[in-house]
């Protein structure tokens, strides 16, 4: 483990802190109604993505010879930190799909879809959760047939992000007559292929919609399947396993910025004459969310780190998003004990926090599946 970062990676983390300080903090306060993390105006949308695009993040993690910025996940990690300290304006940052699109995508695949995602001209999204099969992505059921000189989808997704307002959709699927890992398959669906639908709004506590997806006899031609035929469980799951760092980071984020929130608070605050600084319980509550805060950088900056160095990290990645997410919890729900009532009303960002990380123990892998992992990896000797 390198515990000091690079110094170049110090001068990202630096420079994306400024933004989010000066960019997106003051958004909290300045709107009339507290933005949904992922849906500014459209005005102020497209203002502070010009200004990401300027800083040279747009697509991050898509490698510079195809305009993206080429972080490796360490830095990515870091970038992902520091922006999601604020409640506002996530979005301008949000993932672009490119780089899957970079590694298993054709020339024209790529001309088609990536070129024009990596420059913001429209979004994708990715689809692999179904009713029965969420983080087991082994399990999914959607089908797909070769069919009229082309191929044929059949069945549905659900909990999906963005999927109303992108371009294409990135839908994992599997040959028909396969079963669990054997016969899996990208395919790139556009918004307007016959057979395909958006279904139903799915509201999510955390504000960020999502929605069902249902492929009826949808047609596509040779031309949308990404990746050899029936190869795609290594590329998703390593898809799925960087996700799991990106939560991880996002939980750090936020658990940094509300740390430094009940610090503040607890100086400024008096209760019988004394400030909550000098009582013990809340000295003791502010120790343990840093030791706790601390212990999980190491844990999420090893487990980049390592995945920058191109090792294999399915377990460290599920370690990292467990001790995160359950970290972040703890440490959210001392801010709000540490601000009282203040902490459960819209004055704060606290009760907004205390809603965005929820799900966090949830998708991408609930932890319970997550623990799963790990105790069989151990037990297979």
């Amino acid at each position: 483990m390198q515990y000091k970062l690079p110094e170049e990676t110090i001068m990202l983390q630096d420079t994306v802190k400024r933004f989010v300080d000066n960019e997106l903090i003051p958004l909290e306060t300045q709107l009339p109604e507290r933005p949904n993390s992922y849906e500014l105006p459209q005005d102020l949308y497209l203002e502070l993505t010009g200004k990401v695009h300027e800083m040279g993040l747009t697509a991050r993690e898509t490698p510079e010879d195809a305009g993206g910025a080429g972080l490796g996940p360490l830095d990515n990690c870091i970038v992902t930190e520091q922006v999601h300290r604020s409640t506002a304006g996530c979005s301008v940052f949000s993932a672009s799909f490119a780089s899957m699109l970079y590694e298993l995508g054709t020339e024209e695949q790529k001309n088609k879809y990536m070129v024009p995602s990596v420059k913001g001209e429209f979004h994708g999204s990715s689809a692999f959760s179904e009713p029965v099969a969420g983080g087991d992505m082994a399990g999914i059921q959607t089908t797909i047939e070769e069919k009229d000189g082309g191929w044929v989808i059949n069945g549905n997704k659900c909990w999906i992000f963005k999927a109303n307002t992108a371009r294409f959709i990135l839908v994992l699927t599997r040959l028909k007559g396969t079963q669990r890992h054997e016969g899996m398959q990208w395919v790139i669906v556009d918004a307007d292929a016959p057979g395909f639908k958006v279904g139903r709004e799915q509201k999510m506590i955390h504000g960020q919609s999502t929605y069902e997806l249902f492929f009826d006899n949808c047609w596509v031609d040779n031309k949308q399947l990404l990746g050899k035929p029936g190869e795609a469980w290594s590329s998703g799951t390593d898809y799925l396993f960087s996700g799991r760092i990106q939560i991880a980071a996002r939980a750090m984020g936020i658990a940094d910025r509300c740390l430094e929130m009940a610090i503040d608070y607890s100086k400024i605050r008096h209760t019988f004459g004394k400030p909550l600084s000098s009582r013990q319980a809340i000295q003791w509550m502010i120790a343990d969310s840093a030791i706790e805060l601390h212990t999980c950088r190491l844990m999420v900056y090893d487990a980049a780190l390592r995945a920058q160095e191109g090792e294999k990290v399915f377990i460290q990645t599920a370690m990292a998003k467990i001790y995160a997410t359950e970290m972040v919890a703890k440490i959210v729900d001392r801010a709000m004990q540490i601000h009282g009532a203040a902490g459960l009303s819209d004055e704060t960002i606290l009760e907004r926090c205390y809603r965005d990380i929820r799900p966090m123990r949830i998708y991408e892998g609930t932890s319970e599946a997550m623990r799963s992992m790990i105790a069989k990896d151990l037990l297979r000797s």
